[in-house]
């Protein structure tokens, strides 16, 4: 007897461009990571006084230049304190001293959970912009592919990087 195969389900999922400049221009990614990094007190006494004694590191300009970079489709350490020198929007996030690759990789690597929740609100914001759902609407079920996207960044940024250590 032959045995009959249910009918499969066709799923239509989302994908995100690896590049939301596909979807928004450059300046909203720029403006919803600030508010995103606004967001945070940075007058906690403890981190202003971490940061008066550690006066190069540079947490906003760091956190700013990650989620830029990887909501642009640049994930490599590398990659992205090359384009610190050669992009005009990443020059403008870096200033006059761009971090090195092994500062941007520490520094993914630290505050890995900052990254994603700051890629989920882009990702969100940009699904939002892109097919012009409210603001707060989300269609149900978007969220785990959401979060699943925003891994996806911070993975294969860390891949890249092990892979270029290996080489």
């Amino acid at each position: 007897m032959k045995q009959v195969q249910p009918p499969t389900r066709h799923t239509d999922r989302i994908g995100f461009p690896w590049d939301l400049t596909e979807w928004v221009d450059s300046d909203s990614l720029r403006q919803w990571i600030q508010q995103y990094i606004d967001s945070f007190d940075w007058g906690n006494p403890l981190l202003v006084q971490y940061l008066q004694t550690h006066p190069r590191y540079r947490p906003k300009m760091l956190l700013t230049l990650l989620l830029y970079a990887y909501a642009t489709g640049v994930y490599a350490s590398e990659d992205i304190a090359e384009q610190c020198y050669s992009a005009p929007a990443f020059r403008s996030i870096c200033g006059p001293t761009a971090p090195s690759a092994p500062e941007t990789e520490a520094f993914r690597r630290e505050n890995r959970g900052l990254l994603k929740r700051g890629l989920q609100q882009i990702l969100i914001r940009s699904l939002q912009k892109h097919f012009s759902l409210g603001a707060g609407l989300l269609p149900p079920g978007m969220r785990p592919h959401v979060e699943n996207a925003a891994l996806t960044r911070l993975d294969l940024a860390r891949h890249l990087d092990r892979s270029a250590q290996a080489a």
